[in-house]
């Protein structure tokens, strides 16, 4: 997998070499020749290339957009099979998360590697039922790592609840 090359390094108002491109982005010279190859627009063919800045910063954002992947609320990105998965709702746990997030860990039904995503704590129940899950959520799959949620309506807890917790 590439680095990521920020494209708020590049001034859009200079001109740059492969060198120099290469020196501010951190990448090797043969790097951005490569993607001068694939379609990075130079200011003319005579040496040394001149690249404006306004058409490598375009080039950047438009490279990191064809990585990005859009995931539905009930899918994870799995690294291996390289796509927006369901996971298997068997290995799914919410982990609560400060302000109000939480982490949502799962494998991945196909290849069995595991997957993150953070999600919003007030989605976790759609999330479960569009997974084919059944209200309400069963404790093995919820962690509130020790604390009792802020929304909790009693303001004691149980003998029982302490063991869970």
């Amino acid at each position: 997998m590439s680095s990521r090359n920020n494209p708020n390094r590049i001034k859009i108002h200079r001109s740059y070499t492969v060198m120099d491109v290469s020196e501010t982005l951190g990448v090797h010279p043969k790097t951005v020749r490569n993607w001068i190859h694939a379609g990075l627009s130079v200011i003319d063919e005579t040496r040394p290339l001149l690249i404006q800045g306004t058409d490598l910063k375009l080039y950047l954002k438009q490279k990191r957009k064809a990585y990005m992947h859009q995931c539905e609320s009930n899918e994870m990105y799995c690294f291996k099979c390289k796509q927006p998965k369901a996971p298997g709702i068997q290995t799914l746990q919410f982990v609560a998360m400060p302000a109000g997030m939480a982490q949502m860990r799962a494998r991945c039904d196909e290849c069995g590697k595991r997957a993150n995503k953070f999600v919003s704590w007030r989605d976790v129940n759609q999330i479960w039922t569009e997974l084919g899950g059944k209200l309400p959520i069963a404790q093995k799959h919820l962690i509130l790592r020790g604390q009792k949620p802020l929304n909790y309506p009693l303001s004691e807890v149980f003998d029982d609840e302490k063991n869970q917790y």
